[in-house]
């Protein structure tokens, strides 16, 4: 095992080598390279590099930033849990409307998205609620104590309602919306997207 490490940390060498012929210097000195050592890497011969290659003995070592990595594999996880959020609104109906305004995606994301997942849009107008669904759905609403509709939670407890009574999410989300404006005398919709990092 310690031999294929060595053969792997050896081989960044030769990575460095070719960063080096290329010009890529910034890249080498962000590295901490010096330019004695980095004379040295340009002189080292194509039978150097096989050599060293090959060699189970390690010129280099490594260590790894256990903090980065531990914030790297929380903002992982978000991401994934917003890529969930993002498929699950599509399957619902969701327009380009909302996945602008809750995601910030292009009309063209939102279209390549829609294509990997199968999902097939009817073009046309957004089915409206009937007068029965519309109550029911600002019922459910209410007993979610959901009272600001343009945040990630507001957007999951849409999801869940649309779910539960089987009915679009884009037409369960202008229901809210309608029904919040008419509360509030409000005359748009305010655009809030979810950032990644939330």
């Amino acid at each position: 095992m310690s031999g294929n490490i060595a053969q792997a940390t050896n081989s960044l060498l030769t990575q460095l080598v070719l960063d080096l012929k290329s010009g890529y210097l910034r890249r080498c000195e962000s590295l901490g390279l010096k330019r004695d050592h980095m004379q040295m890497l340009l002189s080292l011969t194509l039978e150097d590099l096989h050599y060293l290659s090959n060699s189970h003995v390690s010129v280099m070592t490594f260590n790894i930033d256990y903090a980065i990595l531990e914030r790297m594999m929380q903002q992982s996880r978000l991401e994934l849990k917003r890529l969930e959020s993002i498929d699950r609104a599509l399957s619902l109906g969701s327009s380009i409307e909302l996945m602008q305004h809750y995601f910030g995606l292009s009309t063209a994301e939102v279209a390549a998205r829609r294509r990997i997942a199968g999902i097939e849009v009817r073009a046309g107008r957004i089915h409206v609620l009937s007068d029965e669904k519309d109550a029911e759905v600002w019922k459910l609403w209410q007993q979610n104590n959901s009272s600001d509709v343009d945040t990630s939670q507001g957007l999951a407890s849409m999801m869940q309602i649309a779910e539960q009574m089987d009915v679009s999410l884009t037409a369960t989300w202008h229901a809210i919306h309608n029904w919040h404006r008419t509360q509030n005398d409000e005359p748009s919709i305010s655009a809030v997207r979810i950032d990644k990092s939330q």
